[in-house]
């Protein structure tokens, strides 16, 4: 349905040719230029350079043609011969987005830093799969890598000046405000830059080099002129020159080409000095005027481009031999520039390019529409899209460049390119996209997977519009009405969410896989907030074959995650911990560790270690989750971020953290219009309050707790038991007890008959504290011995002590009844050595192992490990799956690095955590 392929320009009298491998580097913008001719060692400027090598920043700002670029590369060559490792980016129009600076970014430093690979691929991941909130921790994380180098860096922004975006801005300050030690920047500009230049001069941390200090002093015009380019002129044609050009370097070079093959050297200089307005004009049309005519409609033809191959080159002049014509003219020194070592890529300096492209206009206005078309062809055939849409729209065919984004469109959305895609959007006309079905749906799902639900909704009602003045496919109506499902997940809606995914269900044997997947998550999030678990267990079994046909890691780490809510609302936490840690690894594996598909499932699989007492485990995961902002995802992944890392972070005794996470969640939950996450943030205040008997306060802010009756379905009685769980505890604190105990029970038969298993055994849990403040001990007793023959072999030790201080008193007296052998109730007793560990918060607040932070569970495995027992064995004896056996092993290798393992094994032994 959605055609990658790209096809040869029509009619434009030149063949493209069939698909080719790539010169060697089409990416040229990182690496310096190659400048082996014509250019004297700048020896006065390195030796001020040389003597303040240690400033952090280099400066170097002044109009085209002044030798910026050069005295860059020089001076970067002597720190590479220093040690010095040298990144280079190439700054082009393109870069003037914060998404492309940032990619460019990372791939300038990432092939300078090997060791660093993959942490950079995973951010350059990262900015395609996420829009918003990234850049700075895009830039701290750059930052960690170059700080880990441990040597010194040096980055180079050449051409600073083509982006003027404050985000960009933004990102070049960071860089700045935080570099680490070892990093240096130099930057080159045509003006000077709007960065914090005063702050870094009063600190001795500036090199600051203008136009007047660029310019060739007589001594350096003489060398230049007579012993570079072996003219031969007298002291006072030189000083003649260098008044006339004013050590302009450009003018310089042009200077020597035009007195090359001059008769009258004096007459020459004598011609221009003083007459002309602009002497780089004058020269360049002096030099221009005595080429070869083939060789001038070469240089013409090929300088719409900013970067030339001998392929393209060809190309454009309608020429076989491009390589060899570019050859020639740097043999020329014609203002050519090589942008690799292998003498592949080229560029014309942008003064020339300038003065080669307003002749083209003056003197064929018909030609530059057909160049910029040959030139959009030829980017096309090679799957270089931006710069294919560029010379489309440069060469006047909004239609053409439309055409090449819708061809790659859907295609950049299932490789998680959403990002890129929306770039590409935002450089066409804004009516380009009306009447462009695949190009408005692929828009929709872009915005939809980065949670843009306005943007999302605006493509997709335009989307519709298209497809009623042009009759869509059965297909492509049920994908948008799966996009719209998508949109209303995310805002936590329900009422139509069911039936907008039935038909892309039905018609699971013949759509996209894409499509089948993404409504198979959708129907299992309604079954879920529906109480339908069993289904959406099942739903996902059925949907896995349509997840590993997918491209991206979305679809099928949703999915994973939604089946492991769905068994831990069941009390499987093992089946739980299983599909959690497989959303995990598939994330980190299809869209790396920093990805927010990662972190989403990080978010669950932190809220499952939680509830397992894994404290430390649990805030590593739920921090990793929250590095990009927690406000992504559906509401269950918020929740999650917010609410339990800040009960984390209380039971650290870091109350103001806590406060500050569900500060944040409630203020996410205004913007984002999610109620649910809002009742979830305000029960969780409520309940510290209370364990501060602050009672008070708990009561005002009880009373902004929302009611459930604007949300649908399951949705809206989520809300509901959450402030009816809420409203109890409040009632228990002042004393209320028969109300709140009344309220509770009510909320736990409510909670049983629609299968809420582990929502009922919270609900308990309250309950028994309920009933011990209201000194019913025995009723205390029963509830939470019923409570602990659930949640003891479901592994949740957290949630019976997050029951506080009445809840331990409970479990007090039941150990002392399982020593006695006189357990209360029908229910089968718990031994008493694993009461007095839940009772003590042994296993479950614990602070992890104090050998490579390993947490108990990891530490128990390692000592089985030790003790000679296979995977298989060490996962019976847990009652876990090996892959989860095998999960953890990594962890384990990853956090001991050359920790002594027996140091390890012996902690475990003297824990007693020898299963």
């Amino acid at each position: 349905m959605y055609d990658t392929a790209v096809e040869p320009e029509r009619g434009s009298g030149m063949v493209v040719g069939p698909p080719r491998a790539m010169p060697v580097d089409a990416s040229a913008r990182f690496r310096a230029p190659t400048y082996v001719r014509n250019v004297i060692e700048r020896r006065r400027l390195l030796t001020m350079l040389s003597a303040r090598r240690d400033r952090q920043l280099v400066v170097i700002h002044a109009p085209a043609g002044y030798g910026k670029t050069t005295l860059a590369v020089q001076w970067l060559r002597v720190l590479e011969e220093d040690g010095a490792a040298v990144a280079w980016l190439g700054l082009h129009r393109d870069d003037n987005d914060p998404h492309w600076f940032l990619s460019h970014l990372l791939e300038s430093v990432r092939r300078v830093l090997p060791d660093s690979d993959a942490a950079i691929g995973e951010l350059k991941e990262l900015i395609e799969q996420s829009a918003e909130d990234t850049q700075r921790y895009t830039v701290t994380a750059l930052l960690e890598q170059i700080a880990r180098h441990g040597g010194r860096f040096v980055l180079t922004f050449d051409d600073l000046h083509v982006v003027d975006d404050p985000r960009i801005h933004d990102a070049v300050v960071q860089l700045l405000d935080f570099a680490p030690p070892n990093m240096a920047l130099i930057i080159t500009s045509r003006t000077r830059p709007h960065l914090p230049l005063s702050r870094l001069r009063v600190r001795q941390q500036l090199i600051e080099i203008d136009a007047g200090t660029l310019r060739f002093d007589t001594d350096e015009t003489r060398e230049f002129l007579i012993e570079l380019n072996g003219l031969r002129l007298g002291p006072d044609d030189v000083a003649r020159v260098s008044e006339g050009t004013d050590g302009w370097v450009a003018a310089l070079q042009l200077v020597s080409l035009s007195l090359r093959d001059a008769a009258d050297p004096t007459e020459l200089i004598q011609g221009f000095s003083g007459r002309h307005h602009s002497v780089g004009e004058y020269l360049a049309e002096n030099v221009l005027s005595a080429l070869p005519e083939e060789i001038l409609d070469f240089l013409i033809s090929t300088s719409v481009c900013d970067r030339l191959c001998g392929s393209l080159a060809g190309i454009l002049s309608g020429r076989d031999d491009g390589q060899a014509m570019l050859e020639d003219l740097e043999r020329r020194d014609m203002f050519l520039r090589p942008l690799d070592e292998e003498r592949e890529w080229f560029r014309y300096h942008h003064l020339f390019a300038d003065h080669l492209r307003r002749r083209l206009q003056r003197d064929h206005p018909e030609r530059p529409r057909l160049l910029h078309r040959r030139a959009s062809a030829w980017f096309a055939h090679h799957d270089l899209v931006s710069e294919a849409v560029t010379h489309a729209l440069a060469a006047g065919d909004p239609g053409r460049a439309t055409d090449l984004v819708e061809r790659h469109a859907m295609s950049l959305v299932e490789h998680s390119r959403m990002v890129s895609l929306l770039g590409l959007t935002a450089r066409l006309p804004a009516d380009a996209v009306d009447g462009r079905p695949q190009l408005l749906m692929a828009v929709a799902w872009a915005n939809c997977l980065l949670q843009r639900s306005e943007e999302a909704q605006l493509a997709l009602d335009h989307l519709r519009q298209a497809m009623s003045e042009h009759p869509a496919d059965e297909e492509m109506q049920s994908e948008s009405d799966v996009v719209q499902a998508c949109i209303d997940i995310y805002g936590d809606r329900l009422d139509r969410a069911e039936p907008l995914v039935a038909a892309a269900l039905a018609g699971s044997r013949t759509y996209r896989a894409w499509i089948v997947a993404v409504a198979a998550n959708i129907q299992t999030f309604c079954d879920i907030h529906s109480m339908r678990y069993r289904a959406a267990r099942d739903r996902q079994r059925w949907a896995r074959r349509f997840h590993d046909r997918t491209i991206g890691p979305f679809a099928g780490v949703y999915g994973r995650c939604f089946a492991g809510i769905a068994a831990f609302a069941q009390l499987d936490t093992n089946a739980a911990e299983e599909h959690l840690l497989d959303a995990v690894e598939l994330a980190r594996e299809s869209a790396g560790r920093r990805s927010h598909a990662a972190q989403l499932a990080s978010a669950l699989l932190g809220e499952l270690q939680y509830e397992r007492g894994l404290l430390d485990e649990a805030e590593r995961l739920l921090e990793d989750s929250r590095q990009l902002g927690a406000e992504s995802g559906v509401v269950d992944f918020m929740i999650a971020s917010y609410t339990v890392l800040a009960r984390i972070k209380a039971h650290r005794g870091a109350a103001a953290e806590a406060s500050e996470l569900l500060t944040e969640g409630a203020r996410v939950a205004a913007r984002l219009g999610l109620t649910r996450l809002s009742a979830a943030v305000i029960a969780e205040r409520i309940r510290q309050l209370l364990l501060v008997r602050r009672v008070g306060d708990a009561r005002r802010i009880a009373q902004s707790l929302p009611d459930g009756s604007r949300a649908a379905g399951g949705i809206g009685l989520a809300i509901d038991q959450t402030r009816t769980s809420s409203l109890a505890a409040v009632m228990t604190a002042e004393g209320d007890h028969d109300g709140a105990i009344a309220l509770i029970e009510e909320l736990i038969d409510d909670l049983t008959r629609r299968g809420q298993i582990r929502d009922t055994i919270i609900a308990a849990v309250q309950l028994s504290a309920a009933q011990e403040r209201a000194a019913r001990r025995m009723a205390a007793e029963r509830t939470l011995a019923g409570v602990l023959a659930r949640a003891v072999p479901a592994g949740l030790r957290q949630t019976i002590i997050d029951g506080g201080p009445d809840v331990a008193a409970v479990l007090d007296r039941l150990c002392e009844h399982a020593r006695a052998d006189a357990w209360p109730g029908a229910f089968p007793p718990i031994a008493a050595g694993q009461l007095e560990a839940l009772a003590s918060g042994a296993c479950g607040t614990r602070a992890d192992g104090d050998v490579g932070g390993l947490s108990p569970r990891e530490l128990t495995i390692l000592a089985m490990l030790d003790a000679g027992r296979t995977n298989q064995q060490i996962a019976r004896t847990l009652t876990v799956t090996v892959n989860t056996v095998k999960w953890y092993l990594k962890n384990i290798n990853a956090k001991l690095g050359a920790t002594n393992r027996s140091e390890a094994v012996s902690l475990a032994r003297r824990g007693g955590l020898l299963g």
